[in-house]
């Protein structure tokens, strides 16, 4: 589907996932993933209606080093859930696939490499760190680093809830460069299309115009002028 997956966990009412976006948008990508998970669920189980309710929640982590720490995150889950005492007797994670070094869907080259450059050495290290104790909330993360990576820890939130505007930025489908420089408050014209995008995303989640500008680096005259001018337009890089 146009995307690496690093890691997830299959959770009794929601799941946790770490994927790269390559090809496709992150939104088309949840879509497929959805879609098909609950047509599989609703026949298995023969039910219907749906299987998730609500929005996913999607954090962008731009350094490597949060991307390990956020697998032993989700990873933990089940253990800090109270579903099994070891990280490695829950069956429904991509635990196994590194602890055994499986090849399948999930890509493990990137985590053990982070560890150690010999495969044996870097699966003893993984499990070691599996078993440490979390030290922090890495699904909640937005870390900055010198190396981006664009990775997704995606789970449900509640209906009621707005996205986050970090998150409905990245929705755009956006690079991660391009997301750095809207943020930065770059002035590029190839940035408008993405712009406007979120602007009218997020008024749709009832932020206002001095909100939005503010996480963009706008003001709120700004936005308003940016909309008036362009937001009936098609823009072209």
């Amino acid at each position: 589907m146009g995307c690496k997956v690093y890691g997830y966990v299959l959770m009794d009412n929601h799941y946790h996932i770490i994927v790269q976006t390559l090809e496709k948008k992150l939104q088309e990508i949840m879509h497929q993933i959805n879609n098909k998970y609950s047509k599989y669920f609703n026949g298995k189980y023969k039910r219907v209606g749906h299987v998730y309710q609500g929005r996913y929640k999607a954090v962008m982590v731009q350094d490597e080093r949060y991307m390990l720490k956020l697998l032993r995150y989700i990873h933990q889950n089940p253990v800090r859930a109270g579903l099994c005492n070891l990280v490695e007797d829950y069956k429904w994670s991509s635990d196994i696939y590194y602890r055994k070094n499986i090849r399948s869907f999930v890509n493990t080259r990137v985590i053990y490499e982070m560890l150690d450059k010999h495969t044996v050495s870097a699966m003893q290290k993984y499990k070691e760190y599996m078993d440490e104790p979390e030290d922090g909330n890495y699904s909640r993360v937005n870390a900055i680093g010198e190396e981006a990576y664009q990775v997704m820890c995606l789970s449900r939130k509640e209906e009621n809830q707005r996205k986050r505007l970090d998150e409905i930025l990245i929705e755009t489908g956006v690079s991660t460069e391009d997301y750095r420089l809207i943020k930065a408050g770059s002035r590029k014209r190839k940035l408008t299309g993405y712009k406007i995008q979120f602007i009218q995303a997020a008024i749709k989640e009832r932020y206002t115009y001095s909100e939005i500008g503010k996480s963009i680096g706008m003001t709120d005259s700004g936005v308003q002028h940016i909309l008036d001018r362009w937001g009936s337009e098609t823009i072209t890089g």
